[in-house]
């Protein structure tokens, strides 16, 4: 495992591809999800099938070691992105990552999540995934 010293990220190009269908109702087909949780699923990439939670209203997302979401790949920065919650919504920001963040094949510095929204970071391709009304009353 990168114990997050390595400080090379390599760059990618990301080309437009259609969205995912499998993780559609995601949520639904995971009966062991907590109420009002959010899961980052990763779609694509070579840890393809993991699951993260954002069980905090600040996580973050990188390849360095201390990282809430461990995304250990050379097209990942070290502090690539976080996810906050704000105002009953949660949020990605990109942190000046070298290879950005995407939503929805969109290029973004921060972005409002909604639930099934496909995020880019390096190249892994993660879903997220959050019942509304329950995130609303998640962190109050």
């Amino acid at each position: 495992m990168n114990d997050g010293n390595n400080a090379r990220t390599v760059a990618v190009r990301r080309t437009p591809r259609q969205p995912p269908t499998h993780t559609t109702g995601y949520h639904r087909a995971a009966p062991n999800a907590e109420l009002g949780s959010a899961v980052l699923y990763v779609v694509r990439g070579p840890t393809s099938g993991a699951e993260f939670g954002l069980a905090h209203p600040y996580t973050t997302a990188g390849r360095h070691r201390d990282s809430t979401v461990l995304l250990d790949h050379v097209t990942v920065s070290r502090r690539h992105a976080e996810f906050r919650w704000v105002d009953g919504h949660y949020w990605v920001i990109d942190t000046g990552s070298l290879n950005g963040v995407y939503v929805n094949q969109i290029r973004v510095e921060s972005a409002l999540l909604t639930n099934g929204d496909e995020i880019w970071i390096g190249a892994l391709d993660l879903a997220f995934f959050c019942r509304e009304l329950d995130c609303a009353q998640r962190f109050r």
